[in-house]
């Protein structure tokens, strides 16, 4: 299946996979308005995202969550979920400051996880 587009301007240019989601490959000499979260700047080459809020599974999320209040569901990603994902976070920015290999499980009393890295504890 082939749903590309290529679509030329005075000030530059867009070059869109649609058949692979948000690939979105986009040229402007002198900036566009809005790219993506996070994006920097628009000039030169940047990728903005087709169907922004889509991609990202906000809709989605949204939905879940609606129906885990609802119907009294089990939401997929739990607090247990959430706090292992930070312990992980917590034990990297420790491997980067020490430049070594940190064991799991692992805790630490800090502020701020980068505390960890920058050696500030």
């Amino acid at each position: 299946m082939d749903d590309r587009s290529e679509v030329y301007g005075t000030g530059g240019v867009i070059y869109a996979d649609l058949f692979m989601g948000n690939a979105a490959l986009a040229y402007s000499r002198d900036g566009y308005g809005y790219a993506m979260e996070k994006a920097d700047t628009t000039k030169g080459w940047s990728f903005p995202i087709f169907e922004e809020a889509f991609n990202q599974g906000y809709p989605h999320e949204l939905k879940h969550f609606i129906e885990c209040v609802r119907e009294d569901k089990q939401p997929l990603v739990t607090g247990e979920l959430g706090r292992d994902v930070l312990e992980v976070i917590y034990a990297a920015y420790a491997s980067a400051g020490q430049g070594k290999k940190i064991e799991l499980p692992f805790s630490a009393k800090v502020s701020k996880p980068v505390d960890l890295w920058l050696g500030s504890v």
